[in-house]
């Protein structure tokens, strides 16, 4: 058995990494999909927007809670068991939703769907983790992201669809299926990375040191941020420019929806780079230049906004969210690569810190309104040099330990010369 662990731990099928790659974008996924259905809910359940509204946050909660808890219990008890039982709750309480008739129940279970969905997304990563390390990890985590990038074209869109057919309720009929064919696929076609050697066992004083220890890596904790500012601008960027865009500049759904399908685009062709970037120059010299990269473009969407020049909001806009693509894949794989013995715990506490800042700090530009891309631009530009900032710490960070080294290794290559 341990030899075929072992053999697993070096291939990733193609299967199973459509399937972690599904599971990434399960949450937001979750989220977004019935976005153009909320008005319905409201009236159906007799009912305002802001108390409909609740139903979103519930399941935002849910992915950022249940991403904290599933890492330790996949560190105990493997990947392939809590992420098969996971996806068939998720499918149940998808399938529960479209059974409420009360704001309260329908959040309850909302929140609980959001936590089976966040449980996929933590074991995921620690899964790939599991299998890959050095560059492969971010190839991987890159091609992960073609997969999860199609969450923000499809989601909407096919809510949108599903509407046209049914109610809301058939859109968490919908989801529940979804969660069926994932767990069936899992079982066929994702076996156990972790071996039980590998395994730690549940217990909840070590599970907090644990936390705390990779909390206390400078390296992870850096990463992670990096990961949370600049999720929170793309966050940003998904919650208002559909606002912005037909509000400020007359851009139809239509044309929003082709639109937001190229920066999607963008975004998955950026990832790509990104992996090519990190290969070349390591995980830090891609990242020094991604950000930055990123963080021009926001400059630029503020400069359009500032002139009225549309069309470069417009660019900017592509350009700022492909260079985000850049960076998150690198970003995450940096986070988790120094956590190869509690990978489950910090791919929990990645999502949390993602999900925490991102959801954060990604709606103040929605609080100043949608008459210009001002506010949009203002907000992406300081959580992209924030994240600049972090990240030029860190590399200065390690240049200055592999000087230390250096200095140290040839004061004993001398003291080793020395005659006696």
């Amino acid at each position: 058995m341990a030899a075929r662990e072992t053999g697993l731990a070096r291939t990733v099928p193609l299967a199973a990494l459509v399937l972690f790659g599904a599971m990434t974008g399960l949450g937001p996924f979750s989220m977004s999909v019935h976005l153009p259905g909320l008005p319905d809910m409201a009236d159906d359940l007799r009912t305002s927007q802001p108390s409909i509204q609740l139903t979103m946050t519930a399941c935002v909660v849910g992915i950022a809670v249940g991403q904290l808890i599933a890492g330790p219990i996949s560190d105990a008890a493997g990947r392939r068991r809590p992420l098969l039982a996971a996806m068939a709750l998720y499918a149940a309480a998808s399938a529960g939703c479209a059974l409420m008739w009360s704001v309260p129940a329908l959040a309850a279970l909302r929140c609980a769907q959001g936590m089976f969905a966040g449980f996929g997304m933590t074991i995921a990563r620690a899964a790939i983790r599991d299998l890959a390390e050095g560059q492969r990890l971010v190839r991987l985590f890159a091609r992960m992201a073609i997969i999860s990038g199609l969450t923000p074209i499809l989601a909407p869109n096919l809510g949108g669809a599903l509407l046209a057919v049914t109610d809301w309720r058939g859109v968490f009929v919908v989801l529940a299926l979804l969660g069926v064919v994932l767990a069936g696929a899992s079982a066929v076609s994702i076996r156990e990375s972790l071996p039980p050697a590998r395994r730690v066992p549940l217990r909840p004083v070590a599970t907090y040191r644990t936390y705390r220890t990779i909390a206390g890596d400078r390296s992870f904790l850096t990463a992670a941020l990096v990961v949370g500012l600049a999720y929170g601008a793309m966050f940003s960027y998904v919650s208002s420019s559909s606002f912005v865009l037909t509000d400020a500049y007359g851009v139809s759904k239509t044309q929003f929806g082709l639109l937001f399908a190229l920066n999607a685009l963008g975004f998955m062709g950026g990832s790509q780079v990104g992996a090519a970037l990190s290969a070349r120059f390591g995980s830090l010299g891609a990242l020094g230049r991604s950000l930055p990269t990123a963080a021009l473009g926001s400059l630029l969407i503020m400069v359009g906004a500032a002139t009225h020049l549309a069309a470069l909001v417009i660019a900017a806009l592509w350009f700022t969210v492909a260079s985000i693509g850049m960076c998150m894949p690198v970003a995450s794989a940096e986070a988790m690569r120094s956590q190869s013995a509690n990978a489950g715990t910090a791919s929990g506490l990645l999502g949390l810190i993602q999900f925490a800042l991102g959801g954060l700090v990604g709606p103040i530009a929605g609080a100043f309104g949608s008459a210009s891309a001002l506010p949009l631009g203002a907000t992406m530009c300081v959580l992209l040099c924030a994240a600049c900032v972090l990240c030029a710490r860190s590399a200065s960070g390690s240049r200055a330990t592999a000087a230390t080294a250096a200095t140290a290794a040839t004061a004993a290559t001398a003291a080793t010369a020395r005659p006696e």
